[in-house]
């Protein structure tokens, strides 16, 4: 995964932005940049990944009198500590309310497309052993059909048909990049499907800081609100 970086502009953190994305903003060795890895903002001139793109930046003038008054740097005092406010990546994370209605509407969805499926292989939906929910068959076509729709969805809008309507989306833990990837949908919604089963991730979520189920701890995620 490529690195990116946030750099301070007129005393407010800026991105995050890819090397290719710096060279356009024309940043300075005294720049404030973080990164992922760094405990504090820094000279962009004291991160030796940038230096390439500040090879063709002169050096500062030596100061020759003694009351030449140096350019304002932002203070690093004023930009907000990258560990408070990077974490979740400049989102808020969904409240755990939000969630459950969200996961309301996904489970209704789904539900509804199940009945549907079985109505038309002609079927008895009401065959108690076909709703069984610990069934072999019922599991594994859940989790199926929750993978198939993770694709589509997150694909669409970085999320499932809850999270859109809700107004959530899913984000990398990692990068804070938001997940619409079909993969990732898949994936995540098959786990969730699964771990369902057991009531693991709602209980799972009562006690976590930061807000994640067990299947978002397995493949990295945060559940945010859409900016």
């Amino acid at each position: 995964m490529e690195q990116k970086f946030y750099i301070a502009i007129d005393g407010q953190p800026a991105g995050p932005f890819t090397i290719e994305e710096l060279k356009s903003k024309k940043i300075q060795r005294e720049t404030l940049v973080w990164t992922d890895g760094l405990d504090n903002w820094t000279k962009a001139e004291n991160i030796p990944i940038l230096k390439d793109i500040l090879r063709g930046i002169p050096p500062p003038l030596p100061n020759t009198e003694a009351n030449t008054t140096s350019p304002k740097i932002p203070s690093i005092q004023t930009l907000p500590p990258p560990i408070s406010n990077n974490k979740y990546f400049g989102y808020e994370l969904a409240l755990r309310r939000e969630r459950l209605f969200a996961a309301i509407i996904e489970d209704i969805f789904e539900a509804v497309i199940i009945s549907v499926l079985i109505l038309l292989s002609g079927r008895d939906v009401f065959n108690d052993d076909l709703y069984s929910l610990y069934s072999f068959d019922s599991i594994v076509s859940n989790m199926i059909l929750s993978a198939i729709f993770g694709a589509i969805f997150y694909s669409m809008w970085g999320g499932n048909l809850g999270h859109k309507i809700v107004g959530l989306a899913v984000i990398s833990a990692q990068n804070g990049e938001i997940q619409n990837k079909a993969i990732t949908g898949a994936v995540r919604e098959a786990l969730k499907s699964v771990f369902s089963l057991a009531f693991i991730p709602v209980l799972w979520l009562l006690w976590d800081d930061d807000k994640q189920n067990l299947y978002d701890k397995v493949v990295k995620t945060y559940v945010v609100k859409k900016k």
